[in-house]
């Protein structure tokens, strides 16, 4: 492996380990953590919105609204029979600005903390290497039938 390649491994893995220790902190599970992000920066999302926001399985995000609404934290409105959304209650907004809203000033500040000439290429260089491994994703998406690559999922 390159030392590129084992930087962005390693900044993956460090930016996985700082948010779970933070929601710990902050009396959060890594699932309440992330639905309370998601909602506090766009309130009422759809469940599917929300399962992509905080790259959740289905199963996983109904059990934890269920949960954060059992807390009073989060209501569920029905659209329809297969559609709902998640809105912050006053007690989930109150609990989001004082756990996610310290989160997103940590964010903000790391960026400002940042050298003007390292923030110019930044947003560039990200999409770069996102596109890059997109690519590199898809090439072994679309060759999964091939004899050397596993023929069925392991759960």
């Amino acid at each position: 492996m390159s030392k590129a390649a084992a930087a962005f491994n390693a900044f993956y893995e460090r930016t996985s380990e700082l948010y779970h220790d933070t929601a710990r902190s902050l009396g959060l599970s890594d699932s309440a953590f992330d639905i309370l992000y998601a909602l506090h920066a766009e309130d009422g999302q759809r469940q599917a919105e929300l399962c992509k926001a905080s790259m959740m399985p289905k199963q996983t995000l109904a059990s934890s609204l269920r949960r954060l609404q059992e807390q009073g934290l989060v209501r569920i409105e029905s659209e329809s029979r297969k559609m709902s959304r998640a809105f912050l209650t006053p007690a989930g907004r109150a609990r989001a600005e004082a756990t996610i809203g310290l989160v997103i000033q940590a964010e903000v500040d790391a960026v400002d903390a940042l050298p003007s000439e390292v923030l110019a290429l930044l947003p560039e260089t990200l999409e770069r290497y996102l596109d890059a491994l997109s690519e590199g994703f898809l090439e072994i998406q679309t060759h999964q039938g091939r004899q050397d690559a596993p023929s069925q999922a392991i759960e």
